[in-house]
C-alpha cells in the first residue's frame, strides 16, 4: 500500500504543479493560536505540540487503521493520497530552477541571485559576492531544497505512515511559528536518519567513488547538521576552485545537481517497490 500510495502522490504532484504554490497553513495557525507558547515553561510547551501536532496526526494514523474491506482500502488510499500530496506540496521547483538557469545563461547574475532568493534560503550577503559563491550557495540550497520538501517527508511516511510524515510537517510548523530551542533540536532529530539515507543515495546515484567515503563518514556523526550532511556528500566529488571557475560549465552543474536529486528519489521508489514485491512492506 505504501508504494501505491508513493507513487499515485508523485505522480499526481507531477502533473498539477503549480509556479509559487504555498501550502494553506492558516489552519494550524489558527489552532496554536490562543496558546502564548513562547510564555510557557518547557511542560506547557511540550503539552501544546501533543495537542496540536502529535493527537491530530494519531487519530488520522488510527482512523487510517480501522479502515478494512475493500471500500475502507479505496477509501484509505484517497485520504493518504490526498494527504501526502498536501505534505509534498505542489511548487513546480524544477521549473523555478530553470528560470534560475536562464538568468544564469545572460550573464544576469543579480536576476540570479533574486530568482534563486525567492525559492531558496539564502543568505543576504551572497548577493555581494562572486558568481562561484552565487552557484555554490544556490547548489547547496537545492540539494537542501529537496531534502525538505520530499525526501524527509517520504522517509518518515514509510516509517510510520501517513501520520508520521503530517506529523514531522507539522513539528517544521510549529517550529517556524515558535522558535523553540528545544523543536529545533527535535527537528535535528527528525532529520538525522533520512539525511544519511539520502547521503548514501547521492553516492550510489552519484560519483560513488568521491561521495560514499564521505556519505559513510557522516553515518556515525550525530553533530553535523543536515544540511552539512548533504552538501558536504554532493560537493566531496566537486573539482571546482574560483580561480579556475568556468560560468557555462557552472550553469550544466547546477542541471546535474537537480538530476541526481531526481534519479535518488527514483532509486527511493525502486527501492520501496523491491521491499513491497519482496518483503511485503
Amino acid at each position: 500500500m505504501n508504494f501505491i500510495v508513493l507513487l499515485f502522490t508523485v505522480l499526481l504532484q507531477k502533473q498539477t504543479r503549480k509556479p509559487g504554490y504555498q501550502r494553506d497553513n492558516a489552519w494550524f495557525r489558527r489552532l496554536s493560536g490562543p496558546f502564548n507558547v513562547p510564555n510557557m515553561g518547557f511542560k506547557g510547551q511540550f503539552f501544546v505540540y501533543c495537542l496540536i501536532v502529535l493527537l491530530p496526526c494519531l487519530l488520522l494514523g488510527v482512523f487510517m487503521a480501522s479502515l478494512s474491506g475493500l471500500l475502507g482500502g479505496a477509501l484509505s488510499l484517497l485520504i493518504q493520497v490526498a494527504v501526502l500530496l498536501y505534505v509534498l506540496g505542489r511548487d513546480d521547483f524544477s521549473q523555478r530552477v530553470e528560470l534560475f538557469n536562464e538568468c544564469w545563461r545572460k550573464e544576469d547574475y543579480q536576476g540570479a541571485f533574486c530568482c534563486a532568493q525567492s525559492f531558496l534560503s539564502l543568505r543576504r550577503q551572497v548577493e555581494c559576492q562572486s558568481p562561484f559563491e552565487l552557484h555554490q550557495a544556490v547548489r547547496q540550497a537545492i540539494i537542501h531544497a529537496w531534502f525538505v520538501r520530499f525526501f524527509v517527508f517520504v522517509f518518515w511516511f514509510l516509517l510510520l505512515g501517513i501520520g508520521g510524515a503530517l506529523a514531522c510537517l507539522l513539528s517544521f510548523w510549529f517550529f517556524r511559528q515558535f522558535k523553540l530551542p528545544w523543536v529545533k533540536s527535535l527537528l535535528g532529530a527528525i532529520e538525522w536518519l533520512p539525511a544519511r539515507l539520502l547521503a548514501l543515495s547521492m553516492a550510489l546515484a552519484g560519483d560513488f567513488v568521491r561521495s560514499f567515503p564521505q556519505a559513510l563518514a557522516f553515518a556515525s556523526d550525530f553533530h553535523s547538521s543536515s544540511k552539512r550532511v548533504l552538501t558536504q556528500t554532493a560537493l566531496s566529488a566537486d573539482q571546482q576552485e574560483e580561480a579556475g571557475f568556468d560560468c557555462q560549465a557552472a550553469q550544466q552543474i547546477l542541471v546535474d545537481t537537480n538530476q541526481l536529486m531526481l534519479r535518488c528519489g527514483i532509486l527511493w521508489l525502486l527501492a520501496v517497490a523491491c521491499l513491497t514485491v519482496f518483503a511485503g512492506f
